[in-house]
C-alpha cells in the first residue's frame, strides 16, 4: 500500500465523519489561531514600538526637576561640557489660560530654548515649528499640538492668525501632527524667552534635553549628568534628589522586555490549547480504532501488515492536527490584520510563524497520534474479526 493510498484513505475516513472530525480539530485550531495572532499582534506592536522610540531617538537623556528651582540656566552651560554630550536644549513649563476666537482653554505651555527641535525632533502637521536664531527668540509666535488646535477650535486655514496666551497676543506658525506623541497632548509651544515674559522672569528650568554622541555613550552621559547636579545640588541620597533623569535606551530596553515577557506568557496559555486538542485527537482515534476494530481484523486477514495499519491511523491523526492548523492559521491572520488596523500598525505576516504553526501542528498530531495508531497495529486479526 502506497503512502499516496494511505492518504487518500485517511482523508475519505476523516470526511465521511465530518462533524465529529470538526469537533476533533476545534482545539487545535483556538490553540493555532490564538498563537498566531499573538505573536504577529506582538510583532507587529514591538515594530511600532520600536519605531516610535527611535523617532524620540535611543541617544536622548532629559532631566526633569520636581520642585520649581530645581534646575537652572547654569546647569545646562555646565551639562554641556560633558564629554559625549553634542547637543543641549531646555523647557520652561506652566499652564495658561488660550483663547481664540470666543473659545477658552486651560493648556500647558511649554517654552523651549533653541536646539530644542533637533532634539525631540516634533512633527509638524502644517506650518512650520519655533525660529532656532538668537534675534527671533522674543518672537510671540507658537505653535500648537493637535490637541491644543481643537481645543481651541482651529484649523490650518487659522495659520497666521493670533490668539491670547494669559491675554497677551501670539500668531500661530504651525500645528504637530496629531499621529506623533508630541500632538496627542493638550500644548502650546514657545520660545523659551517669550514664555518668561508672560510670568516671572527666573534662571529656572522645568527640563533639560541631552543628545549624546549615540546610544552606546548614554549611560556614560547619564552617570555623569547625575554626578554633577547631585555635587552641584548637595544631594546625598535618592529621596534627596529633585530632579528625574530618563533616558530613551532604558525605556526601550523596559519595554521590549515587558512585551517578550508578556508574550512569551500568552503564548505559553495559547500552546495549552494546542496540548488539548492533541488529547482531543487522541481520544477521537481511540474511539475510530474501537469502532473500526473488524475492518483492522479483515485488512490484516488479507494481508495488511502492522506498519501499514499503524500508517494509516497516524496519518488520519496527522491530517486532522494539520487541517486544523491550516484552519487556525488563516483565522490568525485574519485576526491579526484587523487588530492591526484597528491599533494603527502594519501587518505583516511572518514565514517562520507560518512554519512554526503547521509544524507544531504536525508535530501534535503525531505525538499524540502513535498511541492509537500503535493500538490497532497490535490487535490480533482473529481477535479483532470475532469483535462485535
Amino acid at each position: 500500500m502506497t503512502l499516496g493510498l494511505i492518504l487518500r484513505l485517511a482523508v475519505q475516513r476523516i470526511w465521511a465523519s465530518k462533524l465529529r472530525s470538526a469537533l476533533t480539530m476545534l482545539g487545535i485550531i483556538i490553540g493555532v489561531s490564538a498563537v498566531v495572532t499573538l505573536i504577529s499582534v506582538g510583532e507587529g506592536a514591538q515594530q511600532g514600538i520600536d519605531e516610535s522610540l527611535a523617532d524620540l531617538g535611543a541617544n536622548q537623556i532629559s532631566v526633569t526637576s520636581t520642585t520649581p528651582d530645581g534646575l537652572e540656566d547654569r546647569d545646562i552651560e555646565n551639562i554641556s561640557q560633558i564629554p559625549g554630550v553634542i547637543r543641549i536644549s531646555s523647557e520652561v513649563r506652566t499652564n495658561g489660560s488660550v483663547s481664540f476666537e470666543g473659545n477658552d482653554a486651560r493648556l500647558q505651555l511649554i517654552g523651549v530654548s533653541p536646539g530644542y527641535q533637533a532634539i525631540a525632533t516634533p512633527t509638524v502637521g502644517s506650518g512650520r515649528f519655533l525660529p532656532e536664531d538668537a534675534a527671533s527668540q522674543s518672537a510671540r509666535v507658537a505653535v500648537l499640538s493637535a490637541v491644543a488646535a481643537s481645543d481651541l477650535g482651529m484649523t490650518f486655514d487659522d495659520l497666521g492668525e493670533q490668539f491670547r496666551i494669559n491675554g497677551v497676543g501670539f500668531q500661530v506658525i504651525g500645528v504637530l501632527d496629531d499621529a506623533e506623541g508630541f500632538g496627542g497632548s493638550g500644548n502650546v509651544y514657545i520660545t523659551k524667552d517669550a514664555a518668561r515674559s508672560l510670568y516671572a522672569k527666573s534662571p529656572y528650568v522645568s527640563v533639560i534635553n541631552i543628545q549624546a554622541v549615540d546610544k552606546e555613550t548614554v549611560g556614560t552621559v547619564e552617570d555623569a549628568v547625575e554626578s554633577y547636579l547631585r555635587v552641584s545640588k548637595g544631594f546625598v541620597d535618592d529621596d534627596d534628589a529633585e530632579f528625574i533623569i530618563f533616558n530613551q535606551a532604558a525605556l526601550q530596553d523596559a519595554v521590549n522586555t515587558v512585551t517578550g515577557t508578556l508574550s512569551l506568557f500568552v503564548t505559553a496559555i495559547a500552546g495549552i490549547s494546542l496540548v488539548v486538542g492533541g488529547i482531543g485527537i487522541m481520544n477521537i482515534m481511540l474511539v475510530s480504532v474501537r469502532e473500526r476494530t473488524r475492518e483492522i481484523g479483515v485488512r490484516r486477514a488479507i494481508g495488511a501488515t502492522q506498519g501499514q495499519i499503524l500508517t494509516q491511523f497516524l496519518m488520519e491523526a496527522v491530517v486532522l492536527s494539520l487541517l486544523g492548523g491550516l484552519i487556525g492559521l488563516l483565522l490568525g491572520e485574519l485576526a491579526s490584520f484587523g487588530l492591526a488596523r484597528l491599533g494603527g500598525w502594519d501587518f505583516f505576516i511572518n514565514p517562520g510563524t507560518v512554519t512554526l504553526a503547521l509544524g507544531f501542528s504536525a508535530a501534535v498530531g503525531i505525538v499524540f497520534g502513535v498511541w492509537p495508531a500503535r493500538t490497532a497495529a497490535k490487535l490480533q486479526p482473529v481477535e479483532a474479526l470475532r469483535f462485535e
